[in-house]
């Protein structure tokens, strides 16, 4: 009898081994990172692509933002107290179909680890804290934006809105074989806490950008633009008239004037 319950254990784990293997199907298609103007922070962005092309209609991805703490990474009296994170994508009709993107609206008590997957493609998220707000918006792009403040007036108090790094992600779709481009850009305030109050030392901004073409569909005039652009200028306030960040970016760049 005991031959039988481990032939079931055998089977059981050769189930799950295979169902990991059909669900893993993502891979990572595009990447970028760059230091911020003043060199407290630094933005790194992955594209991910889902492979078990399921749906014959539309292309199915992921994008994972990271921002870094790396002036004060290891002062503890130091720290981002505001991040607001802006990612535009391209084509226009990219949508977040279905809707899945981390971290979600609310209060977050503690900053930690928590699972994202969208179609396919799954990762591990290091979400910060305080208060967590999440929109989209369309101007020129498909934009997903995250707004984190530890300065609102509340029974928690102040706080910093991460240690060291922070994560977000977000799926998306497109029309199959669409050519991709996507800017994720990022704006951080960092603090100095006095024991009895905080004080603004820094602020920060940084932007990068990813690009895939899945076959030999033609980038737009605009996107063949933006692409020159990231490559030669990482400023956000520089970027053509005809692709500019969302009028929200655009003014916290204006601010670092």
């Amino acid at each position: 009898m005991r031959w039988r319950a481990l032939l079931v254990i055998l089977l059981g784990a050769i189930i799950i081994s295979t169902t990991q293997a059909v669900s893993a199907s993502q891979e990572i298609v595009s990447s970028d990172y760059s230091y911020g103007r003043n060199g407290i922070m630094k933005l790194a962005g992955a594209l991910y692509k889902d492979t078990g092309e399921l749906d014959p209609s539309y292309d199915y991805y992921a994008i994972k933002v990271t921002t870094e703490d790396v002036k004060y990474r290891n002062d503890g009296w130091i720290g981002p107290m505001y991040i607001y994170v802006d990612i535009a994508v391209l084509p226009e009709s990219a949508a977040e179909v279905p809707a899945n993107h981390v971290p979600k609206s609310g209060i977050k008590f503690s900053q930690h680890s928590v699972s994202f997957e969208y179609e396919g493609i799954g990762f591990n998220v290091n979400i910060p804290r305080t208060f967590v707000s999440y929109w989209a918006k369309k101007d020129w792009a498909e934009h997903f934006v995250w707004e984190v403040s530890g300065i609102k007036p509340s029974f928690i108090g102040w706080w910093f809105v991460f240690d060291d790094y922070a994560e977000f992600a977000v799926g998306f779709r497109v029309p199959q074989n669409s050519y991709v481009v996507t800017v994720p850009y990022a704006y951080g305030e960092w603090y100095k806490f006095y024991g009895i109050f905080f004080r603004k030392v820094g602020s920060d901004e940084a932007v990068v950008g990813m690009w895939y073409s899945p076959g030999s569909s033609a980038c737009s005039s605009g996107v063949g633009s933006l692409e020159n652009q990231l490559i030669h200028d990482r400023n956000i306030k520089d970027l053509p008239e005809t692709i500019k960040a969302s009028p929200e970016t655009q003014a916290l760049a204006d601010q670092e004037g």
